[in-house]
C-alpha cells in the first residue's frame, strides 16, 4: 500500500517560481512544461523507479510496474493528480555506457509530485511507509534547506562524432532511390563535449523560456546523470478519450528579420522534397491510428511552425478512441514515427542502427508524463542533451529521401544543434558577466 496526503493552492508566479527552483536543485527530479507553458508537472525524489531491462519488452515491463504501483493507491484519491515521468529508449538497441543504468529508459514515481496548471497548484506527497507528524507544509519547507548551491558553468568543449556524415548522407539516398521498398530514413549524428563548472537546471529552464516559448520543456535528473530537451514535437497527447498528435517534418532555417523569415517559409511550403517527406509522415501516422480509431480529424494543406533555429511543416491531428486503448498500447503504435524513423519503420531502424555510431537511447524517444486516472502527453526528445558529471552527448538527425543531398542535410542537422549549444553559450556567458 502507498500513503499519501496532498495540499491544494491557487496559482501565483511567485509561488510556481518558487516551487520550480527549489524542485530543479534536488539530487532526483523530474520536470514537464507544455509547449503553451499552461501545464506543468514536477517530481521531487522517487517513492519508485524503473530501469527497463534491455532484452526485454521496456514497454511491456514500464506498464507491468505502472498497474501494480496503481493498485496501492488509496480510493479516494483523484489519480489525475498522479503521475510518473521519464521516457523510453529509442528503442532495443544497447546504449553507450555512458548512459548507465538508462540505457533501455527510465521512469520515476516521485516521493512529492507537484501538478500546475491556470487553475491550481496540486502537491501530493507518496510514501511506501506512513508519514511522521511532520505537515506536507513543514516537509516543502525541509526541500528549500536541502537545495543545494548552484555550480556555475565556466566553460565548454564540442566536438564532431560522426565523420563523413554527409557522405553517408549522399550514400544513404542513392540506396533509398534504388530501393523498391525504402521511401525514408532518419539518420543522426553526435556531438559530445566537457563543461567545466557545474551545470544549474533552474538557469537552464530559464534560458530555455527566454530563447523559445513554443516547445516543450523536460528535464530528468538522477544524481549525476541528466536528461534536457525543447522539442516542439508532440508524440501524442491523451485526455479520457480525446487523442491529438501531429506530422512535424520538413525543415528550412530561420530568416534574420521577419520578410526573409516568411520568405523561407514559403520556400519551405513550395519546396517538393519536403512536402513529400512531410506527406509520408501525414499518411503513415493516420494509417497509425486506424488501428485505435475511426473517427480522426486533420487538415490536408500542412502549417507552418516556427522554433527558434527552424521552422518545420506541421500538421496537426485529433481522434477520439474506445475506453479499451492505453497509454501504453498507444506507445506501441505511435513510436517512431516516420519523422524519427523512417520508412517502412523495420527496415529505417535496421539502418538506422548499423549507420549510427550509437544507440539513441533518449534521443528521438518518448518522454513526458503518464498519470494514474490514464491521461498522458508524450512528446519526441529532440533537441536535446544528455549530461553525465561533466560529459555531455547531443543528437540532431534528418529525414533522407532519395534526393537528399548531404551537405544540406549536414547544414540542416546544425541548426538542429543550435538550440542547446546556445543554452551552454548562455549559462557560460551568465558565469563570465
Amino acid at each position: 500500500m502507498l500513503y499519501v496526503r496532498q495540499l491544494k493552492e491557487k496559482p501565483s508566479q511567485t509561488r510556481i517560481d518558487q516551487l520550480i527552483n527549489v524542485a530543479l536543485q534536488q539530487e532526483i527530479f523530474a520536470y514537464f512544461e507544455s509547449n503553451d507553458t499552461k501545464t506543468k508537472w514536477i517530481g521531487v525524489g522517487s517513492t519508485s523507479r524503473i530501469y527497463p531491462d534491455k532484452s526485454n519488452d521496456r514497454i511491456q515491463e514500464v506498464d507491468d510496474w505502472y498497474q501494480k504501483l496503481k493498485k496501492q493507491f488509496p480510493s479516494k484519491i483523484d489519480l489525475n493528480d498522479i503521475a510518473i515521468l521519464g521516457g523510453f529508449s529509442f528503442d532495443q538497441r544497447s546504449g553507450h555506457g555512458m548512459w548507465g543504468p538508462w540505457s533501455s529508459g527510465i521512469f520515476i514515481l516521485p516521493r512529492i509530485i507537484i501538478k500546475i496548471t491556470d487553475q491550481k497548484i496540486i502537491i501530493t506527497e507518496i510514501k511506501a511507509h506512513q508519514f511522521s507528524e511532520q505537515s506536507l507544509a513543514d516537509t516543502l519547507d525541509e526541500m528549500v534547506l536541502m537545495a543545494h548551491n548552484k555550480q556555475d558553468l565556466t566553460d565548454f568543449s564540442i566536438e564532431d562524432l560522426d565523420e563523413n556524415w554527409d557522405q553517408q548522407v549522399d550514400d544513404l539516398a542513392m540506396t533509398i532511390r534504388k530501393s523498391n521498398i525504402l521511401k525514408k530514413v532518419v539518420l543522426g549524428r553526435y556531438k559530445q563535449g566537457k563543461i567545466d563548472g557545474g551545470f544549474d537546471p533552474v538557469a537552464a529552464i530559464s534560458a530555455l523560456r527566454k530563447f523559445d516559448q513554443t516547445t516543450y520543456h523536460f528535464i530528468i535528473k538522477i544524481k549525476d546523470q541528466t536528461f534536457i530537451s525543447a522539442t516542439p514535437e508532440r508524440l501524442f497527447m491523451l485526455n479520457g478519450n480525446d487523442f491529438s498528435t501531429a506530422a512535424v517534418a520538413g525543415t528550412i532555417g530561420r530568416g534574420q528579420n521577419e520578410l526573409a523569415d516568411n520568405k523561407l517559409a514559403l520556400q519551405l511550403f513550395n519546396d517538393a522534397k519536403n512536402r513529400s517527406e512531410h506527406q509520408i509522415v501525414v499518411q503513415e501516422i493516420t494509417q497509425r491510428m486506424k488501428n485505435f480509431t475511426s473517427d480522426m480529424s486533420f487538415d490536408k494543406t500542412p502549417m507552418i511552425i516556427k522554433n527558434l533555429t527552424v521552422q518545420h511543416l506541421y500538421t496537426p491531428i485529433t481522434a477520439k478512441i474506445d475506453d479499451q486503448t492505453n497509454v501504453f498500447q498507444l506507445l506501441k503504435y505511435m513510436h517512431p514515427t516516420p519523422a524519427l524513423g523512417g520508412l517502412p519503420t523495420n527496415e529505417a531502424i535496421k539502418i538506422i542502427q548499423e549507420m549510427e555510431a550509437r544507440a539513441r537511447v533518449l534521443f528521438g524517444a518518448p518522454i513526458g508524463y503518464i498519470t494514474f486516472s490514464g491521461d498522458s502527453e508524450m512528446i519526441v526528445g529532440i533537441r536535446s542533451m544528455y549530461l553525465r558529471l561533466d560529459q555531455f552527448l547531443m543528437f540532431a538527425g534528418a529525414g533522407i529521401m532519395p534526393d537528399s543531398v548531404g551537405t544540406e542535410e549536414f547544414k540542416e542537422t546544425e541548426l538542429k544543434f543550435k538550440p542547446m549549444i546556445k543554452l551552454l553559450e548562455y549559462l557560460k556567458g551568465q558565469t563570465n558577466e
